[in-house]
């Protein structure tokens, strides 16, 4: 079956059809234990992906849908948690999901008020479209069983997969490291420059809501003794190029600085307000730069959002600039 490999030892890359639904790659792993022929899947995809995909893939690997006893999810997004629609009434799983994204796993509602309805004003998806779209790719509500925590270890008979806590990407965003293969599960903490369309005609930029964070996790995945690298939204590679995509996101953040910097100081020459102070620089402002810097379709989206946001936050932080609000009849 095209898109279906052994990667190692009981660890499948299982190619989704999330290109037909979003226009993105998305690859979602099955680790099967030996002795009990036990499975889990990290991550589950989208509701489609079991009858699309796993329907056809499963029986080629001789793995029977009930063998599917965990969903091991490395964070609350929709195209890593949604499959569990499709594979309810195919197999009794249980959920294994980081701390501080169940509240969104459990409750899409949350989901929808934190995350996508953050930026009023800047990107905006509250129309009941958008939320509907957003419920329907999640599942629906879906309940963890098992609470991973920094440091945890998830157990699969016999195999034994370390809990990385790598924030940045959602605040609970978690990578699994099984010391005994060098297997690395990432998830989406590692995003370069961000993502291609499938159809080549865009790329989705890369999403993180703290830029100190998202660093720090980065660090600690290329400080792990990994032999493979095995992203969410990439094909897995071996050691020197996940070091490789590892380096390209951290320097994405510097690159991201750098482009802030210069809006910065564009408009502190540019012009001034009559009490003497910079105008001000407004958070569609960067969006709308870092989008045109990666190339996406439309420049301010919510990843560019987030995006703007975190570094703007962070230049507040230190320092450099002030935040404040504004009449928005201004």
């Amino acid at each position: 079956m095209e898109g279906l490999r052994e990667i190692s030892a009981d660890t499948f890359c299982i190619a989704t059809d999330y290109p037909e639904v979003a226009d993105a790659p998305l690859w979602i792993y099955l680790l099967r234990d030996a002795a009990t022929g036990d499975c889990a899947l990290s991550d589950s995809g989208v509701p489609t992906t079991y009858a699309s995909v796993l329907a056809a893939a499963l029986p080629e690997l001789g793995i029977a849908p009930t063998q599917i006893r965990w969903l091991l999810l490395t964070h609350g997004h929709p195209d890593h948690m949604g499959g569990h629609s499709g594979l309810r009434g195919h197999a009794a799983f249980r959920v294994a999901a980081p701390l501080e994204d169940v509240a969104w796993i459990e409750d899409v509602q949350r989901q929808w008020h934190d995350f996508w309805d953050r930026f009023p004003g800047t990107f905006s998806m509250s129309d009941a479209d958008a939320q509907r779209w957003v419920f329907d790719m999640c599942g629906g509500n879906l309940r963890v069983d098992r609470v991973l925590k920094d440091g945890d270890v998830f157990e699969l008979g016999d195999r034994r997969f370390e809990t990385v806590l790598t924030r940045g990407h959602t605040r609970g965003h978690c990578a699994y490291y099984e010391p005994a293969t060098g297997l690395l599960l990432c998830g989406d903490a590692v995003q370069e420059y961000g993502l291609p369309t499938s159809s080549g005609h865009g790329v989705f930029a890369p999403l993180y809501d703290d830029v100190d964070d998202y660093r720090t996790g980065l660090e600690r995945l290329r400080e792990l003794p990994f032999s493979q690298l095995l992203p969410a939204h990439h094909e897995p590679v071996d050691r020197a190029e996940g070091q490789r995509l590892i380096d390209r996101s951290l320097a994405f953040i510097d690159e991201v600085d750098e482009l802030l910097a210069g809006l910065v100081a564009g408009r502190a020459v540019a012009g001034h307000s009559e009490a003497g102070h910079a105008e001000g620089l407004s958070t569609a402002e960067v969006a709308e730069a870092i989008g045109r810097f990666c190339g996406t379709t439309s420049p301010i989206t919510i990843q560019t959002a987030y995006l703007a946001t975190a570094h703007l936050e962070r230049a507040a932080r230190q320092g450099i600039l002030a935040p404040r609000w504004v009449n928005s009849d201004a």
